[in-house]
């Protein structure tokens, strides 16, 4: 069970009124000063994932870079494979982020989808733990 976190706009990473994703996308990044941070969450609702030949998944990452360009992202944080509706948690703090991406100040979600007819509609947020 996903616990309730605290939702804030300027912390949107994708909202769900985007649209379904049909191929593998990363979303704009937002400014996001990490290594002020202590413990938080990126909190992804899956709202509809295509299953109809039941090959289909999405992997959500969390890539952090230090301008706003993401010339070159990395990935700080991976979720496993998603194949059903539902709200999931990918768990981050500054030190992971410091850790993977020394003076990050942006983070961004991506959406990596395989399989046969791949199709996820989701929102994501970064929220504050404890």
């Amino acid at each position: 069970m996903v616990a309730i976190r605290t939702f804030d706009s300027a912390l949107v990473l994708r909202a769900p009124s985007d649209g379904a994703e049909t191929s593998t996308a990363a979303e704009t990044g937002i400014a996001f000063d990490a290594d002020k941070f202590g413990s938080f969450a990126a909190v992804v609702h899956v709202t509809a994932i295509d299953r109809t030949t039941g090959d289909e998944q999405a992997v959500f990452s969390i890539e952090a870079d230090t301008a706003s360009g993401f010339s070159s992202p990395v990935a700080v944080a991976t979720l496993p494979a998603v194949t059903a509706t539902g709200t999931y948690e990918i768990p981050l703090s500054g030190r992971l982020i410091e850790q993977h991406e020394l003076g990050a100040t942006h983070l961004r979600i991506k959406a990596t989808l395989s399989g046969t007819t791949p199709s996820v509609t989701y929102g994501a947020y970064l929220a504050p733990v404890g």
